[in-house]
């Protein structure tokens, strides 16, 4: 194995601008960190197209012969294979009978001399005002789409394929620096296949932050993970759990999901040692920074030693992309689809061999860019697309289609930290298991390095240590690191009043920072800021329907025929442990709340877990 080499980002930066070459790096192993293989010094660019007038089957067979030889001699055959490689190694169908175009690019190999493995901090990314991205403009409007998925559908009754998966491509330019643009995406949507790949005098290159594996090979031991069903990220931790158990009971995504790994174990039975076939995972649900995915695994051991061509001819095109059965499907697919995918849905390779035991990686290429550059200004070419079945709705479809095309242009999130707010007295934390479940909560959502023992002797450290009542700023980084702050509380003989008014305007309920305590309080500081230039101490939030929520930095809390409340946050808002507490104490219900229910209170109160309760003084003006 290649050690790990860690460096800093700006000497990571610097290498790579000099040396160019290809990058494929893990974004996910490690939180806060990106695992970089380097591919550099190539020897040769081998590109391969379609053409009627030459004999590409035995092309196509002495070019894989050529990669295993070359891994062997200790070089590193890297490359894309297009999803129309699939008419030369899916069984029953033949490329020179295709109906592809002269031209049409088939794959793009590169063997390199060099690999360096390293580390690096993830950097705190300001490429925004570097890049501009035009508005993306899909191929088909929801009309053609509509039209399309209705063929889908009956080719699915009449039993034609029992799933497919329908596509299209989607057109926009870039402007500025291509690499910048990689950092940019790779921020927004952490993964562990990301790419980085510039070829024919780096005109073209793709940009591939592709979350699925298509196989791996260590040895003799062979492993897939198929990826079939999606669902967005909930805001909240109830939302973000109904949306996961709605994932993992779904019949739909789990019908997809069962009919691809059954392909694939079927896929991997022509390949493997009898009996050695097996479903490691099934079902399995895995977070991402923006959606939950469904994923399964499925092992085996291979019957020869590994060779491109048989493995290739197996399992090439993976059945995720394309559908099941897999021949039918796929040429069904290029009936709907008028033309080529591509880059997209094909695969991305790495290869080596260490001491005669190959390794290899290749994931497939979605959520993937094809760019053709004429300096700074890039053509892009990106593909997205979804699993059809008889359960399937068109309006839902279309719209989780689009949904992939956020991270596009969506602005680099802010580095930040995670926060509590403690109060400790007399060598006690308030409240301190509901904090730290928060946390703990908090840093599953956006995939920060987390260690529950860590965090108690972290805990355990503050109450030995700290004397007197003291106000903690307890923070968490992406690696998983503990920080503290101590301030003494002032003594208070009374209780102040708060003078409480309402914000001027109303906050954006899909902002997920809203919904966790975190170092990222640009829209709270702002509020604060407006409520002090009214002359109020706090202010209350509420959303574009008129509900009201929180105050900058308390919950609010109200009573009504002598019964206390709160506001549901389920629009915005961060949920306190000091009303968590209250909630499981039953000592206030949660109701959605209105202005008028506040001006009607019989009496307010605002607070939080440093504070508790305050009095409030409510300015309507």
């Amino acid at each position: 194995m290649i050690p790990i080499e860690s460096i800093p980002w700006i000497q990571f930066e610097e290498n790579y601008r000099n040396l160019g070459g290809l990058l494929f790096e893990d974004c996910v192993s490690e939180p806060g960190y990106t695992i970089c293989d380097h591919y550099s010094h190539p020897i040769e660019e081998i590109p391969l197209t379609f053409s009627r007038n030459q004999n590409l089957k035995g092309q196509i067979h002495s070019l894989f012969d050529r990669l295993d030889l070359e891994r062997k001699k200790g070089n590193y055959p890297c490359g894309i294979l297009n999803y129309e490689l699939g008419y030369h190694f899916i069984e029953g169908l033949d490329l020179e009978s295709s109906p592809l175009k002269e031209g049409t690019s088939l794959l793009h190999i590169t063997i390199y001399q060099n690999k360096k493995r390293s580390k690096y901090k993830n950097p705190d990314l300001k490429f925004d005002s570097l890049i501009s991205i035009s508005n993306p403009k899909p191929k088909w409007s929801k009309d053609e789409y509509t039209t399309q998925w209705e063929k889908t559908l009956e080719y699915l009754k009449l039993g034609e394929s029992y799933e497919l998966n329908l596509c299209f491509p989607v057109e926009f330019q870039i402007q500025g620096d291509l690499f910048s643009y990689y950092q940019n995406l790779k921020a927004k949507q952490k993964t562990k296949y990301s790419v980085f790949y510039p070829y024919e005098g780096k005109n073209k290159t793709i940009v591939s932050l592709s979350p699925e594996l298509f196989f791996e090979v260590n040895g003799e031991t062979i492993t897939t993970e198929p990826m079939k069903g999606t669902i967005v990220r909930g805001n909240t931790k109830e939302e973000d759990q109904k949306n996961f158990l709605h994932l993992q009971t779904s019949e739909k995504e789990r019908a997809e999901n069962v009919m691809i790994t059954d392909l694939y174990r079927n896929d991997l039975g022509r390949i493997a040692k009898q009996g050695t076939v097996v479903v490691e995972e099934l079902f399995s649900i895995r977070g991402l920074s923006t959606v939950w995915q469904m994923v399964s695994q499925v092992t085996a051991k291979l019957d020869k030693p590994f060779s491109w061509n048989t493995v290739l001819s197996s399992l090439f095109p993976s059945g995720s992309v394309i559908g099941a059965p897999k021949r039918n499907s796929y040429e069904l697919l290029r009936s709907l689809e008028f033309g080529n995918r591509g880059v997209y849905t094909g695969a991305f390779f790495t290869s080596e061999e260490t001491n005669h035991i190959p390794q290899i990686r290749a994931c497939v290429t979605i959520r993937t860019l094809e760019t053709e550059s004429n300096d700074k200004s890039h053509k892009a070419i990106y593909g997205i697309g979804s699993g059809v079945t008889v359960l399937s709705k068109p309006n839902e479809e279309y719209e989780e289609c689009l949904s992939k095309l956020k991270v596009l242009t969506s602005p680099v999130p802010p580095t930040f930290q995670i926060l509590e707010t403690m109060k400790v007295s007399n060598g006690k934390i308030f409240l301190k298991e509901h904090h730290g479940n928060r946390l703990e909560s908090t840093a599953k959502r956006f995939g920060f390095s987390f260690s529950k023992k860590k965090l108690e002797d972290t805990f355990h450290r503050i109450e030995l240590e700290v004397t007197g009542k003291v106000r903690i700023r307890f923070l968490l980084n992406e690696e998983g690191n503990f920080h503290w702050e101590k301030t003494p509380l002032p003594k208070r003989s009374i209780r102040p009043t708060i003078q409480l008014g309402f914000a001027k305007e109303p906050i954006n309920s899909n902002d997920v920072f809203l919904y966790h305590k975190t170092t990222n309080r640009g829209v709270y500081n702002h509020l604060t800021e407006v409520c002090k230039e009214l002359g109020f101490d706090d202010c209350i939030l509420f959303d574009k329907d008129g509900r009201l929520l929180e105050t900058t930095i308390r919950n609010l809390f109200y009573r009504e025929k002598g019964k206390w409340f709160t506001p549901s946050l389920e629009t915005g808002g961060l949920p306190g442990v000091f009303r968590e507490w209250l909630l499981k104490k039953g000592w206030v219900e949660v109701k959605p709340t209105t202005r008028d229910d506040l001006l009607r209170a019989e009496a307010i109160l605002v607070g939080n877990s440093v504070r508790g309760f305050e009095r409030v003084t409510l300015v309507t003006k």
